[in-house]
């Protein structure tokens, strides 16, 4: 109608969800797109990744996929900067990679736990603590923490 403004064009959400290649992580990226989310999905196995992110394409055609390994937390960091710069502001980090270690605390070598905190809490960390600035200078953002009972278990 002449006259009356247009109403905003409210973009599309954007969400960033670690472990996206299996599990949670691609059910949760699934869930995300069929809702019009557009998701960055990022795992390392890149053949199970792009399977999920040409899934999630069908429901939100922006979503796409970054292969990395979060035991590198200086690569994570990167790469949620990265994608944030290629895909634009994030509203949702779903922290969800992870891997558990079953053995006996006498077989454990300090290589083996300092993977498993790399991946499980140090890269979550480093990824929130290079999009933190971003964030709080936009004034919003979600940051989801997905961890799983055997983080109770001693």
């Amino acid at each position: 109608m002449p006259g009356v403004p247009a109403e905003a064009e409210t973009p599309p959400t954007i969400a960033l969800v670690t472990g996206a290649s299996s599990g949670i992580g691609a059910a949760t990226a699934r869930a995300l797109a069929a809702r019009g989310t557009t998701v960055a999905l990022m795992a390392r196995r890149a053949d199970r990744l792009e399977q999920v992110a040409a899934e999630c394409r069908l429901g939100a055609p922006r979503s796409r996929a970054w292969v990395g390994d979060l035991a590198d937390s200086e690569l994570a960091a990167d790469l949620a900067v990265r994608i944030w710069d290629e895909l634009g502001p994030l509203d949702v980090i779903v922290h969800n990679a992870g891997i558990p270690l079953r053995r006996e605390a006498d077989r454990l070598t300090m290589v083996e736990v300092t993977k498993v905190m790399t991946v499980n809490y140090f890269s979550p960390v480093a990824m929130t603590l290079a999009l933190l600035p971003r964030l709080i200078e936009r004034g919003s953002g979600t940051i989801v923490n997905v961890s799983s009972l055997g983080g109770r278990l001693g």
